[in-house]
Order: structure tokens, then sequence, then C-alpha cells
């Protein structure tokens, strides 16, 4: 499934933008497909994002850039609006208005079967003056050293478990992956390190590697965004260089919202489905977002495998993780499950006392 080859040229056919609905039928490669994924600096990229990479490699960031980078399905549309927003002074139309946010956040990466070297992102990329938002979501040993060097990193993490949920809705949605797989296969992949872009451990240990010693990268999770978006916010303004008051903060909070950001065309990917390439029937781009979903769709015995999987896997990367940890749940699910245990306690050790009065 894995090739170990390095890309050395890219593909020239043509394929623009208009024609992207036809493109899907070109799709050589599926989900599980031999060839599917091409292992690159240790991360696994998918067909055909790695058809893309002879240029990627070329692409020459600066110091005014910044670069998004995550995993797949951990919050880095959510991010991209907030940094957009931050770059921006606050301004609700720089968000709203205009062309969609993955037109103006471009991923580095991406490509279509075929893709004409001039229509990539990372091309088009190193053709635009002044600073450049970009997304990807290679790992960091992947990156092009120009961006490890020069840009702004701001790395965003989400929980395993409720990424395993958002990837296999995805995954089903995108008509090009051809994908029906149930959960437990796509749990599976994640912990045989199959998944596009994995491994998942990888992916979060190389970037919180760096962020302990690198100013230049900024580490937060997807938890402690919802958790608070406001503190978050002034993180990101501080690390850019900008100085926000409370109204301009107040915008990004409300523009940025879930609710917001699903009504909003320019930033639900609806143009996804319109062109194609995803069926909002099966899922939208914007699905739910919360911490915790996994409860809704894993069995106990899958819960049991991916939790013994994230036990062994946070073992081997512990170095590098140091001593961060992911939240599985929402903070007030946590406290109020801590409430009952608290209770539960109190009542066995009133029953214990009352028992030995009695006796």
């Amino acid at each position: 499934m894995v090739q170990s080859a390095r890309i050395s040229c890219a593909t020239t056919a043509t394929v623009n933008s208009g024609e992207t609905t036809a493109a899907t039928a070109s799709f050589k490669y599926k989900f599980g497909d031999e060839g599917y994924l091409l292992d690159y600096h240790g991360t696994k990229v998918c067909y055909p994002m790695y058809e893309s990479l002879p240029v990627v490699e070329r692409f020459q960031a600066t110091a005014e850039d910044v670069c998004i980078a995550s995993f797949p399905k951990s919050g880095s549309h959510f991010m991209g609006a907030v940094v957009w927003m931050v770059l921006h002074d606050g301004d609700p139309a720089s968000l709203l208005e205009g062309g969609t946010l993955a037109s103006k956040i471009p991923r580095l990466e991406w490509s279509l079967p075929g893709m004409a070297t001039n229509m990539l992102p990372a091309y088009k990329l190193s053709q635009q003056a002044g600073q450049r938002v970009f997304l990807t979501h290679l790992g960091y040993d992947a990156l092009p050293e120009s961006v490890q060097t020069h840009a702004k990193i701001i790395y965003i993490a989400r929980n395993a478990k409720d990424v395993i949920v958002s990837t296999n809705y995805f995954f089903r949605a995108l008509k090009f992956k051809q994908f029906t797989g149930t959960m437990q296969e796509t749990a599976q992949s994640f912990m045989n390190d199959t998944c596009a872009f994995g491994p998942f451990f990888d992916h979060v240990a190389g970037y919180q590697r760096q962020a302990s010693d690198m100013a230049s990268l900024f580490f937060v999770t997807y938890e402690e965004m919802l958790q608070d978006v406001e503190k978050t916010i002034k993180g990101i303004a501080r690390f850019l260089g900008k100085e926000l008051d409370e109204t301009q903060i107040a915008n990004i909070k409300r523009c940025c919202s879930r609710e917001e950001m699903k009504n909003n065309k320019t930033t639900n990917c609806e143009d996804l489905h319109n062109a194609g390439l995803m069926d909002f029937k099966v899922s939208p781009f914007m699905r739910k977002g919360i911490v915790g979903d996994w409860k809704n769709h894993f069995s106990p015995e899958l819960n049991r495998q991916v939790h013994e999987w994230i036990e062994q896997e946070g073992r081997r990367v512990q170095q590098d993780l140091k001593e961060f940890h992911f939240q599985y749940q929402d903070e007030s699910i946590e406290q109020e499950e801590r409430r009952v245990k608290h209770k539960q306690d109190q009542r066995k050790i009133q029953f214990q006392h009352d028992h030995v009065l009695a006796g």
C-alpha cells in the first residue's frame, strides 16, 4: 500500500477549477490500493497529493509567511478562519466576503490527477508577492526546509478518537475516495499506520518537539480552542505580532463560530459539493466539531482497541510529547463524571460506616 520512492517529476496534463467534476473519474488510486500512499520523509502522503511534492519542495518561504499545519480533520479550517481574521484586524468582511476561505488560505500540497504545474497551489504561492498564508497536512520533517526555517508555523492538534470519527465521515462524503469503510476500518487504518498523512502520533509529536525549541512555532489543541477561543485568539495575535482591541476579538469569535461558518458560503466549503467532489448528503464539510463525539460512534470493543493503541503510541513518542496530553471529551462532561464518581464514593464510604456501626 505504501510506496517508499521519492517523487522526481510532476505531471503536466491540465486540469483547471472548472473541470473538477470530470476529474473525479480519473482518480486511479483509492483508499487501500497499492500506490495510494507515498512515504515522504516520514509522512504517508496520499494520492494524488504526492504528485505535487516536487513543486512543494522548491517552494521558498519567507519570514512574512504563515503556515497553518495539522493532521487532517483536526480543526485547521477553524484555525484558518481565526488566523485570517487576526491578520486582517478582526474585519468581518475579510472572512465573509470575497473568495472562499480555501482560496484565501490554499493547501500547499493540494493536487488533482494530472494537474498542470502552474495550477498547483505551491506554484501559485511561489508567484505571489508579500505575505502568504497557507495550510498543510505534511508532517514537520516533510515540510520544505524554507518553511521550517523562515515561516511562522501554527499547529493545531486534536484527540485521535474524534479525528477517526471525523475522517470516516469525511472520506465517505468525498466521492473520489470511493470509500465505504466502517468506523472500525477507519480506526484500523490509524492503528496500522496506513491512514493518509500518518502515522498520527508521529505527526503530532514532530511538531510538539519543535514547539519546545522554536519561537516561530505556535502549538495549540482543538479542544483548547473550543474551551477558550478568546484566549487562543489573543495567543495567536501575540504570536503574529498583532494588537487587537476587544471589539476586534469579539468580531473574530462571532464570525469564526461554528454556526456562522457553517451558514456562510465562503467558509462552509459548499463549493466542494457543487463541484461534485463531495456529497453533503453523506456528510457536510462542517459536521459537528464537538469534543467527545467518538462516544456516539465507538463500540466498547473498538474503544478498547483504540485506547490500547493510544497508550502504546503515547509511550513510544513520550519523549517528544513531553507533558502534553490529549483531551478526549468535553471538559463539562469530565467535571460531571468526576462529580458523580465523588458522590458514589461518598455513598460507599457512608454505607461502610453505617455497616460498621450496625455490626
